[in-house]
């Protein structure tokens, strides 16, 4: 099985790219840039096989689900746990969150391609944990921020589909692809 995971489009705090968060209601809706930056995504993803279309209930995640949907012809389903790191949140409640999620994917239909429209942080959380395991540990949280993530960045993840050079099967989640915007480069 796949996922695809969809980072949003600029959002107003992303465009100001000040340390200090703006307030709340004004930045966490989407630019006209990242307005613009989800219809080409919606319009490259079209085609795709996309079965089932998921977003963080963000305000900036959930407009990026809506310009995506429409040229998809599904309807944006929200899961409340995919999210942004929320203030006070530890590492091991967010892994748990990834988790969650993996566990779900896996126990999707055969042949179902979900997409998930969330944030830089959480697809980073996912792919340290499909890569690193149970070695993934707190510590390690800082250098984050070391994986480059692009506003409509798409990747991939594949589930029990991989081989290593020799044919042997990896286990788990491997990522196939990584913040690609093929339909607008960065």
């Amino acid at each position: 099985m796949r996922a695809l995971f969809l980072r949003h489009g600029e959002s107003v705090h992303n465009a100001a790219r000040s340390g200090e968060p703006a307030a709340h209601s004004e930045s966490d809706k989407l630019t006209g840039k990242g307005v613009e930056q989800a219809h080409a995504a919606g319009a490259g993803l079209a085609g795709h096989g996309v079965s089932r279309l998921f977003t963080s209930p963000l305000r900036r995640a959930r407009e990026t689900a809506e310009a995506v949907a429409a040229p998809l012809g599904l309807e944006p389903e929200e899961i409340e746990y995919a999210g942004e790191l929320t203030s006070g949140e530890t590492f091991e409640q967010a892994l748990a969150r990834v988790r969650r999620l993996k566990a779900e994917l896996e126990r999707g239909e055969a042949g179902e391609l979900p997409l998930l429209v969330s944030h830089g942080i959480f697809t980073r959380f996912f792919l340290l944990d499909s890569v690193l395991g149970e070695s993934f540990a707190a510590p390690m949280a800082a250098g984050l921020w070391n994986l480059g993530s692009h506003n409509c960045g798409l990747s991939t993840f594949a589930h029990g589909e991989s081989r290593d050079p020799l044919g042997e099967p990896i286990p788990g989640w491997t990522c196939l692809t990584w913040m690609e915007r093929p339909w607008s480069r960065p």
